[in-house]
């Protein structure tokens, strides 16, 4: 057991502050003053030193500094003091009670983080997704390690309730800092969810009481939930037909026009209303089947499907077979979609998308465009001499989901059941293995899709005007 201290005094004060300040040792030996009385703070303390005076607490042969007291230290200053001082013996407390919130105290969100990943790759990637894991990976490295990777958790408690409602505005600082063209709202929101998961654990483990993330609100954002009008689908399509000639005129690697490639993608997502990044774009050709008389995409693995039962399938018109079909690939190639390099898979449509829906405005703007139009309620922004459609928040957004929702609103105008529209987009969708369900009801979903993309070819003006003929060829290179 520790000497207990031999100087006391009823509360730390001012006065006992520039007392002590006159009895500093002339040796290397500190010594301390315990609040001993009525108004006393458990465990709280002075330690006169050499050239200054620390308070703190002793707990026990630990000491746990607070802060530096000056010489001319002023009263809020002294009480402020004091009060982290409560708070600093009410957490040694409580980890009296609770050992594990010990383990709490001394861990930072780094090592937080990492106790969260192999937690989830143990118990969740054998029947998860990679990708999720990747994502969560990609936030916490980007942004939530470099912010907040050394703080312990009892610091990040600790924090202001405004320090944690402007996590999420912080996060999106750090995006605009290196892409102004984006809000980053949407990634702060993200990030604040995961950041949240990590907590939570902590807070089953018993490294933690205290939630803070109920002052964390998410930042507002701008709503996807839109739908292409005709007169949309009419533009859309004249811009697509003018860009496919445009890159039927320029080189595979001219960057000068969206990649022909990008474009027939473009169109299977509008023929289609498929999930363009993990139903298209991560495709290999092994998921194109045409057995059956049945032409379709079987994608092994759909959205927020788990176990070993999953997958879906997307059944194709006749244009989106031709499409696939038209998409050159490089000799060995197995992607759906190949990019511009070698070896290169396509990982995204933003950018040849946002090209074909300014195209559209400007047809749009040219015309005599009096009806209802989401493109052009749209705003555009340029930076850096070129346009964009903005992602800015209050701002209409025009994403490629875009096209996923026009689909369902055009399912009921082309006759499609209900039942066979949740199936086509994915909301209903039988197991990849079900083949006795492929073989009793996949050609009526082939002829629904078939129906679904003549109606938006007719509505883009393809089947009334000169389009791009397309020439047959394998799908394998």
């Amino acid at each position: 057991m520790p000497r207990p201290p031999k100087h006391t005094v009823p509360r730390v004060t001012q006065e006992v502050v520039r007392r002590f300040y006159g009895r500093l040792p002339k040796g290397s030996s500190d010594y301390y003053v315990l609040e001993s009385g009525q108004a006393a703070i458990r465990w709280c303390v002075l330690r006169v030193q050499r050239t200054q005076i620390q308070i703190g607490l002793r707990k026990g042969q630990g000491w746990y500094p607070v802060a530096v007291l000056p010489r001319d230290v002023s009263l809020d200053e002294v009480e402020s003091a004091r009060e982290s001082c409560r708070l600093k013996a009410r957490a040694l407390e409580d980890e009296d009670a609770e050992p594990t919130l010990r383990q709490g105290r001394r861990m930072t969100w780094a090592s937080a983080w990492q106790e969260f990943r192999e937690d989830y790759v143990r118990r969740r990637l054998p029947n998860g997704s990679p990708r999720t894991l990747q994502f969560y990976d990609d936030l916490f490295t980007a942004h939530v390690l470099p912010l907040y990777g050394e703080m312990t958790l009892a610091e990040f408690a600790a924090l202001p309730i405004g320090a944690i409602e402007k996590i999420g505005e912080a996060i999106s600082d750090r995006v605009r800092a290196g892409r102004p063209h984006y809000s980053g709202r949407h990634t702060g929101n993200h990030a604040v969810r995961a950041m949240r998961m990590v907590w939570e654990r902590c807070r089953r483990q018993g490294w933690i009481a205290k939630d803070p993330f109920m002052d964390a609100a998410e930042l507002p954002t701008a709503s996807a939930e839109v739908y292409l009008e005709d007169a949309d689908l009419l533009a859309l399509g004249a811009a697509l037909r003018s860009l496919e000639a445009q890159a039927g005129r320029a080189s595979e690697v001219s960057r000068r026009v969206p990649s022909l490639a990008a474009l027939l993608a473009i169109r299977i997502v509008m023929y289609t209303g498929c999930r363009h990044v993990e139903e298209l774009l991560r495709g290999k050709l092994s998921w194109f089947r045409t057995d059956y008389g049945i032409p379709r995409l079987e994608v092994p693995r759909a959205k927020g499907q788990r176990g070993g039962e999953a997958g879906r399938v997307i059944y194709l018109g006749p244009e989106s077979v031709r499409c696939l079909t038209e998409i050159r690939r490089p000799d060995g190639c197995q992607d759906l979609v190949p990019g511009r390099g070698d070896n290169v898979q396509m990982n995204r449509l933003t950018e040849p998308w946002e090209r074909v829906v300014l195209e559209a405005r400007r047809i749009l703007e040219a015309g005599d465009s009096r009806g209802a139009s989401t493109i052009l309620r749209a705003r555009i922004v340029g930076y850096e001499g070129k346009d964009r459609v903005t992602l800015f928040p209050g701002s209409l957004r025009v994403p490629v989901k875009a096209t996923r929702h026009t689909i369902k609103t055009i399912h009921p105008r082309a006759g499609i059941a209900p039942d066979h529209s949740r199936q086509l987009l994915g909301h209903e969708a039988a197991s990849l293995g079900d083949r006795v369900y492929l073989h009793q009801h996949g050609p009526s979903l082939s002829a629904a899709a078939a129906t679904a993309e003549a109606y938006v070819r007719k509505l883009m003006g393809d089947l009334g005007s000169e389009v791009l003929r397309f020439q047959k060829r394998s799908l394998v290179p």
